[in-house]
């Protein structure tokens, strides 16, 4: 796996700090570098099936975010619409300033899902608790069990409505007290069932000797050469997007007039495409084969 070639952490700080860094900024060249950044990364791991997937999802979300905005918004110096009074919303007065504004919102949140998205496919669930059980042994011993629980549970109920079935209970048959009684008592099982469980949990890490000595680890987490190259490549990244801020070439107002795209000269165009570039090293390093 090529992404055994990196460190956790490298892989959990990469996804944060494209949200971070589209937290920062509102200019529209520098968010679409980051969402043309981050669906390259997700290209390299096989994260896009994951964000298209929850893309089915939120895309209503994003539609709302954008027509609330629109409808609710009255700043603005340039009307495109200027029509009757709604109920709720008052005057219906839409501008470009708003609608823009929107739009930009929705990109952002786009960044946000798709670095979610990308946290997701990169980094196992694994290897995120192992990387979390370094600074908090415990919490992480307790997030390893409760993400297990649900599984866990969903496929005991699986097995428990089986054998009950054969047993002559149909579940959907009856009136409504009468099927909550018979999942009730599925539900009597399965909580017998869980505290069995529990117990046979706390007998194996007592067995193991857990919290008796200083925690061992199966497997260890190396920093590696490609690493060093992702990480130069992120602190350069963020380097460059303050010295950008510092001389205003991210900042962007939509009201009561948008600001030209480049009122900052020629600095803004090449800040986005070096910070694009700067970002699209990790994951180029993730699609490079092993030599």
């Amino acid at each position: 796996m090529r992404l055994e070639r990196f460190h956790a952490a490298t892989l959990s700080i990469y996804p944060l700090l494209l949200i971070v860094l589209a937290m920062i900024t509102q200019h529209p060249l520098y968010l679409t570098a980051l969402l043309v950044v981050t669906c390259l990364a997700l290209r390299t791991a096989g994260g896009a099936k994951t964000f298209i997937k929850t893309m089915r999802y939120t895309w209503p979300i994003l539609l709302i975010i954008l027509l609330i905005n629109v409808l609710i918004s009255k700043n603005g110096a340039t009307v495109l619409y200027d029509g009757p009074r709604i109920p709720v919303f008052g005057a219906l007065r839409i501008t470009l300033e708003a609608t823009l504004f929107g739009l930009i919102m929705v990109l952002r949140l786009l960044i946000v899902l798709a670095a979610c998205s990308l946290y997701l496919a990169w980094l196992p669930p694994d290897r995120a608790l192992g990387l979390m059980a370094k600074w908090a042994g415990r919490s992480a011993v307790v997030a390893m069990l409760t993400a297990r629980l649900i599984p866990y549970l969903t496929e005991q109920a699986k097995s428990v409505g089986e054998v009950m079935q054969t047993r002559g209970v149909r579940f959907q048959e009856g009136s409504t007290r009468q099927r909550l009684q018979k999942h009730g008592r599925m539900l009597n099982v399965l909580l017998i069932s869980s505290l069995e469980g529990s117990w046979q949990v706390a007998e194996a890490m007592e067995a193991r000797g857990f919290g008796s000595r200083h925690r061992s680890s199966y497997t260890r987490e190396k920093w590696q050469r490609n690493d060093l190259l992702a990480g130069v490549a992120m602190f350069v990244a963020v380097l460059a997007m303050l010295v950008l801020a510092g001389a205003g070439a991210v900042a962007y107002e939509f009201y009561p007039h948008l600001t030209p795209l480049l009122a900052a000269g020629s600095i803004t165009w090449v800040g986005a495409l070096a910070l694009a570039l700067l970002l699209a090293i990790p994951p180029a390093l993730v699609q490079r084969r092993k030599n």
